[in-house]
């Protein structure tokens, strides 16, 4: 991403309803699946750095983003235990981490098979990894340009891809899912009218509507602790090393 998208990310990160609600999903899955305390845990695309110090509560986290400024941010946020690195070549050595968190990182790099397995690489055994994506590539919009996405992924690929790098999948499914059928007709109206858009991200980041969409999104969350969705607009895997 370029440098003004970490700006927007780190001033807007902690009240949008997008970024508080993968928190949130984040948080059931450690207490559902994972349930344990002192855990070494690595975030890969850290981001300005909201995420890290919410995982700070079950261990000591550490973060790895390929944009300085992304990390410079991290630090202003307080957050220690930050590197410089790809996902694809993570500068941690083998058997490293109890948990690896993943969201919204793989569809960046070009060989998503490379990064999962760095993924399981750098995990103990029995060590989890939490993995999101952006899903199915007819929902492509112009927040996929702008963050220079190479693939968006159905629930099947991604399992697939995630069990070929030598992880068991403990728990997946789509969600995202109650917003799926108002984003995918206005990204086909953008689409066909080749309406001029500046970043989707931008789109009910503020007041009433961020409100409002996160209510819908933390109902759907909850459901999400007792269900999976057939489709929506991301994915999730979590998986375990064998």
């Amino acid at each position: 991403m370029l440098d003004i998208h970490y700006t927007n990310l780190y001033n807007g990160e902690i009240n949008h309803w997008w970024y508080r609600i993968r928190r949130e999903m984040v948080n059931n899955i450690f207490k559902r699946y994972i349930q344990k305390k002192n855990l070494k845990i690595l975030d890969v695309g850290c981001g300005t750095g909201a995420l890290m110090k919410e995982l700070g509560s079950y261990g000591e986290v550490y973060g790895l983003d390929f944009s300085e400024k992304a990390i410079e941010f991290c630090k202003v946020r307080g957050e220690k235990n930050l590197t410089f690195g790809s996902i694809t070549a993570i500068p941690f050595e083998d058997n490293f981490f109890d948990v690896v968190v993943s969201l919204d990182v793989i569809e960046h790099v070009e060989d998503d098979a490379l990064a999962l397995s760095e993924i399981r690489r750098v995990l103990k055994k029995d060590g989890y990894s939490i993995i999101f994506v952006p899903a199915f590539m007819f929902l492509w919009g112009k927040s996929d340009e702008l963050s220079c996405h190479f693939r968006r992924y159905t629930l099947k690929d991604l399992k697939s891809k995630v069990c070929r790098g030598g992880l068991n999948i403990v728990r997946s499914t789509y969600f995202n899912t109650f917003l799926f059928l108002p984003i995918l007709f206005v990204r086909l109206i953008v689409r066909l009218l080749k309406i001029k858009i500046k970043n989707e991200n931008e789109m009910g980041s503020g007041g009433l509507v961020n409100w409002l969409l996160y209510v819908i999104f933390h109902i759907e969350s909850l459901l999400l602790r007792h269900m999976s969705f057939p489709f929506g607009v991301s994915a999730l895997v979590v998986s375990r090393k064998k």
